[in-house]
């Protein structure tokens, strides 16, 4: 009865399995609305049917029923002549029937009867009793779902219904009208059809997740209207549980969210274009400094323009530094960007003390825009290039390494962030440069990228000990990949770093730095094709030569193919110099392979497991384990150059 969708539907089912347990050949079910009786649903009745009902006035023991108590008649002497009359006439002889109540009111009975006289045992009327009240409730539920449902025709969003194991069974007309789709072509999972390619897979991966896991979902996906046009929508479904916690179906919304997602998608370009214009095109260079930032914006589409870094010389031989973090995101804070950067850049001019140009940024921020919060540090560094000061206000430490392997070390903190009180202190504070020292200043989206930002912070002091002596052409880069170690930070993150080195003597092998990573999703046909592009490029440089790599090129083909058919998601690809090895590293999100079998396949035709073959023939070694991600990491020792 629970799998009936209609009310009709429940009670034919009611009907059929009470009669099989009961085993009895007349069922019926009688409904009582405004004091008239009507029959519902019946198996096994003969004659006129309709006259065993339909009387306004009450009729013999009627009142019983009225009153929750069941009716029992063995045979019609029983009955009184009227009811035994009319129960003669459509073939009963003996009847049991059980009221069905809601909110303490009969609404209705079911009745099972014979054809002759019969006693009734305590196991067919605690059956049908067992039947009514159960008929009853889901009728109860069904007359809610049904009116529910009869309102969402006139909302103007989809709305659909789905089973326990995701078949939708349900959607208003707003799906067939925007789709075009009948309702044959979107029964149970005819939906993927209207979803654009590029958004199906990311849907099959979340919808089956949330099935299986009894969680509400929300996603953004493009579904293709009745034109051919794809729109964006937004899909909220939330499952329905009965009293022991079961889920029992689900119900959404999709909503069509096309304006919103334009408008923010022109909110991301001007803030994307403010940033690029708002950040130095190219860092200053010296013959014993070498300067390199990285600029990472969070994944989400809100979170740009928050932060900044900039480094310029000054006309009489200095160069000054800053890096900065504005509270919140998008235009406002982009612009809050710009200002203070060329407040930075002009104050400098003027003012031969970083806490002094900090105190006037501060003043302007008050007066222009009093609601807003930035940390900050601004340093000099001495036209002699023998020491530097910097000021900080509320911004995290830099860190300082000297000694090659030793992490780096904290530097002293400074004053409050700008913007928080009206005549701030700001201890400027001395560093004296050595040879090959590093400096490195940052914004918290670097170290806070797992929630842990102790954690965060060891692996940059690390990280950052790591350069003091090194000649890498990308050192915040490098430092970038240690700490966050192929994840996206989840906001906002600068990092510049200073290293007191001669650029002149930078190891061209070292150039390309120790790991170069790209992160792609496998739907994503350019996206692919950028990456194995960049990934030949990358291992022609490594080797020396196009046929030196040419093997190591085939072995990257051959895994891209592999993941890209059968592990559908994010893919994170990796290449980096062990010793005098080179390690490719692929980890994918998708359902991946348990163990690496090079076979090749019975039938030499056939396509399967060649490509597998091929990489287990051509690498140095080969090793599968699952990711923390939950699919696999395939990890292969590329081979080496002939």
């Amino acid at each position: 009865m629970g799998k009936a969708s209609s009310l009709d539907e429940i009670a034919e089912a009611a009907l059929t399995g009470l009669m099989q347990l009961t085993h009895m050949p007349i069922a019926y079910t009688a409904r009582l609305e405004a004091g008239t009786w009507t029959i519902v649903g019946h198996a096994g009745l003969t004659g006129d049917v309709n006259g065993l009902v339909g009387h306004r006035q009450p009729v013999e023991h009627l009142s019983e029923l009225n009153a929750g108590t069941p009716l029992c008649f063995e045979d019609p002497a029983s009955m009184g002549p009227a009811l035994a009359a009319r129960l003669g006439a459509v073939g009963v002889q003996a009847l049991y029937a059980a009221p069905m109540m809601k909110d303490g009111v009969c609404v209705g009975a079911l009745a099972i009867g014979n054809r002759e006289p019969t006693a009734f045992t305590a196991r067919q009327r605690a059956l049908t009793q067992l039947f009514a009240t159960h008929l009853s409730n889901l009728i109860a539920k069904r007359e809610l779902v049904q009116s529910l449902e009869i309102l969402a025709e006139s909302v103007p969003v989809i709305v659909l219904r789905a089973e326990p194991s995701g078949w939708i069974n349900w959607y208003n007309r707003r799906w067939y009208e925007y789709t075009g789709q009948t309702r044959d072509e979107a029964a149970g999972w005819g939906w993927q059809t209207a979803h654009h390619p590029e958004d199906l897979l990311r849907v099959m991966e979340e919808w089956p997740k949330a099935l299986a896991t009894g969680a509400p979902i929300e996603i953004e996906f493009r579904l293709k209207r009745y034109d051919g046009q794809y729109r964006w929508h937004l899909a909220n479904v939330d499952p329905v549980r009965d009293d022991n916690g079961t889920i029992v179906s689900w119900y959404g919304s999709v909503v069509d969210i096309e304006p919103q997602k334009a408008a923010l998608e022109r909110t991301k370009r001007v803030a994307d274009a403010l940033q690029e214009a708002f950040l130095p095109t190219e860092l200053p260079s010296q013959p014993d400094l070498r300067l390199d930032a990285m600029y990472v914006s969070a994944e989400e589409d809100a979170r740009v323009g928050g932060d900044w870094y900039d480094a310029f010389d000054l006309p009489d031989g200095r160069l000054v530094f800053s890096i900065g973090d504005v509270g919140g995101h998008g235009l406002s804070a982009s612009i809050t960007v710009g200002k203070l950067r060329q407040g930075v850049y002009y104050l400098s001019r003027l003012i031969d003390d970083p806490a002094l140009i900090l105190a006037e940024l501060n003043r302007g921020l008050r007066e222009q825009e009093p609601d807003t919060y930035v940390t900050a540090i601004v340093g000099i560094i001495e036209r002699d290039g023998r020491t530097l000061r910097y000021a900080s206000a509320g911004h995290p430490p830099p860190v300082l390494a000297r000694r090659a392997g030793e992490p780096a070390v904290d530097l002293g903190t400074g004053g409050p962030p700008l913007g928080v009180v009206a005549q701030p202190g700001f201890p400027v504070r001395t560093v004296e440069i050595e040879p090959d020292m590093v400096l490195a200043l940052y914004t918290d989206g670097m170290t806070e990228f797992a929630r842990d930002a102790v954690a965060g912070e060891a692996r940059l002091r690390v990280a950052v000990g790591k350069l003091v002596g090194t000649r890498w052409a990308r050192p915040a880069k490098v430092v970038y990949d240690a700490i966050l170690d192929g994840h996206l930070p989840q906001d906002d993150a600068a990092l510049l770093v200073l290293q007191f080195s001669r650029v002149d003597v930078v190891d061209p092998e070292q150039a390309e730095g120790p790991t170069k990573q790209w992160r792609f999703h496998a739907s994503d046909a350019k996206a692919v094709h950028v990456a194995r592009r960049e990934m030949g490029a990358f291992l022609r440089r490594s080797y020396g030569s196009e046929e030196a790599a040419f093997e190591s090129e085939l072995i990257v083909g051959e895994l891209l193919a592999n993941t890209v058919e059968h592990a559908p998601g994010l893919v994170h690809m990796t290449i980096s110099h062990e010793g005098d090895d080179h390690v490719l590293v692929v980890r994918d999100s998708g359902p991946g392979m348990a163990t690496f079998v090079a076979t090749l396949p019975e039938d030499p035709m056939h396509e399967g497991k060649r490509g597998l073959f091929l990489v287990g023939s051509l690498s140095a070694g080969v090793t599968v384990e699952r990711s923390p991600q939950g699919g696999a990491e395939l990890r292969v020792v590329l081979p080496p150059a002939h």
